[in-house]
C-alpha cells in the first residue's frame, strides 16, 4: 500500500487491490467466527445462545504491516474517512456473497462518551455508514451504549480482557428491536471479548438475530 495515500487519508485503486483480504464472506467456521463463538465443536451451541448467524472480517491485521498504519491513522489520527472508504469497499465485495441479506439495521460498536469526546468520532460508525451507503441498510446509534470507560483492550492480557469489558454495554428501548436481524460492526477483533460482551447486552433484543462484521481480524 502507498504510504503517501495513507498519510493523506485516502486510498487509491492500487492500494485497495493490495489490501490483505480474508475472503471470509464465503467461509463459515472462519477465524473470526471462532473468535466470537469458540471452536467449531462449540459453534452451534454458542451461536444459539448468542443468536449469532455468522461472522466475518474484511481484512487481516498484522503488526509491522502497512495495514497497521492504516488502521492506526483511521482510529487515532483524525482520518475517519478511511473507515468510511474501507466499509464501502467491504460492502461492495461482501454483497456478492449475500452476506447482508435479510439484515434490518446496522449497529456500530459504541464508544464511551468520554472517549468519543476525546477522539471526536467513532471509527466503527464510519465503517458502518460506508456499508450502509452501498447496501441501503440504515445505521442505528441509539439503542446500544457503552456505559463503562474501560482501559484499552490492547493493553490487557488473557483473563483481563474478559473482565475489562464485563458489563461495559447497555441497551435502550429493547422492545423496538425485537425480532430484528442486526449487523454489529467493529473495527478490529482480536480475542473477541469486546464483541461477546456487547452481544451479551444485546440479548435483551428478544428474538433478534445477529451478524458480526469486523473491518479487521488480528492474526
Amino acid at each position: 500500500m502507498c504510504a503517501t495515500h495513507i498519510e493523506e487519508g485516502c486510498l487509491c485503486k492500487r492500494c485497495l487491490q493490495r489490501l490483505p483480504r480474508t475472503e471470509q464472506a464465503y467461509q463459515r467456521q472462519n477465524v473470526t467466527e471462532m473468535a466470537v463463538l469458540g471452536l467449531p465443536s462449540d459453534m452451534v451451541r454458542a451461536g444459539k445462545v448468542m443468536h449469532v448467524d455468522k461472522a466475518a472480517a474484511f481484512l487481516f491485521y498484522e503488526k509491522d504491516h502497512p495495514i497497521q498504519q492504516l488502521i492506526h491513522r483511521m482510529k487515532y489520527a483524525d482520518r475517519p474517512e478511511l473507515g468510511y472508504q474501507l466499509g464501502r469497499q467491504a460492502a461492495l465485495e461482501f454483497q456478492y456473497a449475500d452476506f447482508f441479506d435479510e439484515i434490518d439495521l446496522i449497529i456500530p460498536m459504541p464508544l464511551h462518551p468520554k472517549r468519543l469526546r476525546e477522539r471526536g468520532y467513532n471509527q466503527s460508525e464510519y465503517i458502518a455508514r460506508g456499508i450502509s451507503e452501498v447496501t441501503g441498510i440504515p445505521v442505528d446509534t441509539t439503542h446500544v451504549t457503552r456505559v463503562r470507560n474501560t482501559p484499552k483492550q490492547a493493553l490487557q492480557t488473557g483473563e483481563q480482557r474478559k473482565t475489562n469489558v464485563a458489563d461495559a454495554f447497555a441497551v435502550q428501548y429493547p422492545e423496538q428491536l425485537y425480532h430484528k436481524h442486526i449487523l454489529l460492526v467493529d473495527d478490529l477483533i482480536t480475542t473477541g471479548e469486546t464483541m461477546r460482551a456487547c452481544l451479551k447486552a444485546m440479548r435483551q433484543f428478544r428474538g433478534a438475530t445477529f451478524t458480526v462484521f469486523s473491518l479487521c481480524k488480528a492474526q
